[in-house]
C-alpha cells in the first residue's frame, strides 16, 4: 500500500473538506490504480467531525470505516501510511451520528446498512468483502418517497454538497443586483433594482424565448432552470455548450451571464425537428463551432487554451445537452482541469432517445446493476464516481403528480414524468403545490406568465412542465498539472 497525500481540496461549498486519496491494490489484480478518497462530512455546530471513508472504489461509503481500514493495514506498509491509517482509526470514536437538517429542507440521515443484494454486488466486483452492516449516508426530503445515497449502485445517487441542494432558496430570493433580458436579435438589456425572486426574473427571460415550443430542446425543467441557476451561481468567464439546436441554451446562458463568452458546438447548422431558423447570439462574445467548423467536445485542445491564457479551466462551465455518450468526454476535461459539467440528458436506466444516451449518462452508471452494460457501465460508474468532488441531479419545479388531469401517456424513451410515478428515482420537487398553498399561487403565477394551463391538459403545458430528465451538475476532481501533462 502506499501512501496519500494530505493537500486538502476545497468541495464546491466550502463545508467539505477532502483528503487526497490513500491507494490501494486490487485484490485480484494488484493493480494500484483504485483508491479510497478520504473525506470529512458535514457536521452540526459544535460537534466532532463525522469521519468516513469515501469508499468511492468499492461503491459506498463507510460509515463505520474503522473495519475497513483495519484490515488494510499491513506488514508491507510504510510507517507514514501506518500512522496515516491509525490516526483515521482514532476519529472514528468520535464521529457523530445525527441526522443534519438543512435550510432547504433536505436531511442528511444517519447513514443506514446496504441492502445484502449491492453488498453482494460490490463485494463481488471489487473483490472486497462487504456485508449488510456496511452503510451508506442518505438524503431525504419531506413528504417525498426518494431516498437519495452518497454511493453507487442505487436508483437516486448524490455525492458531496453543492449550490444545487439549495435551489428552492436560490430561486424564491430576491435576484440580486441588476436583471438581464436578451430580445430575438440578440439585444441584451440589464435593470436595476427589481424585486422579483430569481424564479420570477427566469419566468420573464423564458416567456421571451426565441422558439416557445423548442421542440427537441430544453424547457422548463428540462434544463433551462437548471441551467439558468447554474450560470448565475458560477459566474463562469466561458461556457462550452455541446448540442446548440435551435439556440435557446445559448440564449438562456446569454441572459445569465452578458459577459461571459460561449462556445457552442453542433455538427448541425440548422435546428432540427423542423425548428426554423437557429437563433443567433449577435454579441461578439459567443464563437460557433458548427458545421464544418464544427470540434466536438473532447477534441478542443482546452489545455493549450489554458496555457495561452485563453481561459481558465476553473471558471469553465461545460454544458453536455448532445444526446452522445457524455461520460466517454470527460476524461478530455478532467486531463484539461477544467471542474464544472452540466449534463442535460441524464436518463434512467434502459431509458434514452439514442443508443449512447442509453449507457453514457451518469445516472445509469451509478446504477449500473441495473442496465445491459453491465460490466462496463459498473466501470464507468466506478471511475467517474471516484473523480468527483461532488454530483447532484436537480430537482424538478413541481412533481408529476400536478399532471393527473394529462392524458398524455408513459413514453417508453422516458425524459417525461407522469402522474403514476412512484418517485423513488426523482428528487424532490422545488415546488409543492399539492401540499402548499403558497406553492400553488407561485406555481399558478408561474403558468400564468407564460400563457400554460396549469392542470396540464394542453400538450404544450404538458410538455413544459412535466419534460425532466435528471439533469445533473458534476464537480470534477481536478487533476494536478503535473499529472494531467504526462497524459
Amino acid at each position: 500500500m502506499k501512501p496519500g497525500s494530505l493537500n486538502m481540496v476545497d468541495a464546491s461549498s466550502g463545508i467539505r473538506n477532502v483528503i487526497n486519496h490513500i491507494h490501494i491494490h486490487h485484490p485480484k489484480t494488484e493493480d494500484s490504480r483504485y483508491t479510497i478518497p478520504l473525506s470529512f462530512s458535514r457536521t452540526k455546530q459544535n460537534s466532532s467531525p463525522l469521519a468516513m471513508i469515501t469508499g468511492s472504489s468499492i461503491g459506498s461509503y463507510q460509515d463505520n470505516y474503522g473495519n475497513l481500514l483495519k484490515n488494510t493495514i499491513t506488514g508491507d506498509d510504510p510507517p507514514s501510511t501506518i500512522l496515516l491509517k491509525k490516526s483515521l482509526l482514532e476519529k472514528c470514536d468520535d464521529h457523530s451520528n445525527n441526522a443534519i437538517n438543512d435550510a432547504d429542507g433536505t436531511t442528511d440521515t444517519p447513514s443506514t446498512p446496504l441492502p445484502p443484494q449491492i453488498a453482494a454486488e460490490q463485494s463481488k466486483y471489487y473483490g472486497i468483502a462487504l456485508s449488510s452492516s456496511t452503510k451508506m449516508k442518505e438524503m431525504t426530503w419531506p413528504n417525498w418517497p426518494a431516498v437519495a445515497q452518497e454511493g453507487l449502485f442505487h436508483p437516486l445517487v448524490f455525492k458531496g454538497d453543492s449550490f444545487v441542494h439549495n435551489i428552492r432558496n436560490i430561486v424564491l430570493a430576491p435576484a440580486a443586483g441588476p436583471t438581464n433580458s436578451v430580445t430575438e436579435d440578440g439585444t441584451t438589456t440589464t435593470t436595476n433594482g427589481t424585486a422579483k425572486t430569481v424564479l420570477e426574473e427566469f419566468i420573464d427571460i423564458y416567456n421571451n424565448r426565441p422558439d416557445k415550443v423548442n421542440m427537441c430542446g430544453i424547457r422548463i425543467n428540462h434544463g433551462a432552470l437548471a441551467l439558468f441557476v447554474t450560470v448565475r451561481q458560477l459566474q463562469p468567464e466561458l461556457v462550452v455548450e455541446s448540442g446548440v439546436n435551435a439556440g435557446l441554451s445559448t440564449y438562456i446562458i446569454r441572459a445569465a451571464a452578458p459577459d461571459t463568452e460561449i462556445y457552442a458546438l453542433d455538427l448541425e447548422v440548422e435546428a432540427i425537428c423542423n425548428q426554423g431558423k437557429r437563433w443567433i447570439d449577435t454579441s461578439d462574445k459567443t464563437t460557433y463551432f458548427t458545421g464544418e467548423k464544427f470540434v466536438d467536445l473532447a477534441d478542443h485542445d482546452w489545455r493549450a487554451k489554458f496555457a495561452e491564457g485563453t481561459m481558465d479551466p476553473e471558471k469553465t462551465l461545460i454544458f453536455i445537452d448532445d444526446h452522445l455518450n457524455a461520460i466517454e468526454r470527460l476524461p478530455a476535461l478532467i486531463k484539461a482541469g477544467i471542474r464544472h459539467v452540466v449534463v442535460e440528458d441524464n436518463y434512467k436506466a434502459f431509458k434514452g432517445a439514442t443508443q449512447a444516451d442509453k449507457h453514457g449518462c451518469p445516472k445509469q452508471a451509478f446504477n449500473a446493476h441495473n442496465t445491459r452494460r453491465r460490466n462496463a457501465s459498473m466501470q464507468d460508474g466506478t471511475w467517474l464516481f471516484n473523480n468527483l468532488v461532488s454530483y447532484a441531479e436537480f430537482p424538478p419545479l413541481v412533481p408529476p403528480i400536478m399532471a393527473k388531469d394529462s392524458p398524455e401517456p408513459l413514453k417508453k424513451e422516458g425524459g417525461f414524468m407522469v402522474a403514476a410515478d412512484d418517485n423513488l428515482d426523482i428528487v424532490g420537487p422545488i415546488l409543492r403545490p399539492d401540499l402548499d398553498d403558497d406553492d400553488m399561487k407561485i406555481f399558478k403565477n408561474v403558468a400564468k406568465a407564460l400563457d400554460l394551463d396549469p392542470s396540464m391538459v394542453e400538450m404544450n403545458s404538458y410538455m413544459q412542465f412535466m419534460n425532466y430528465n435528471q439533469i445533473c451538475y458534476m464537480n470534477l476532481l481536478p487533476m494536478p498539472a503535473h499529472l494531467s501533462a504526462k497524459l
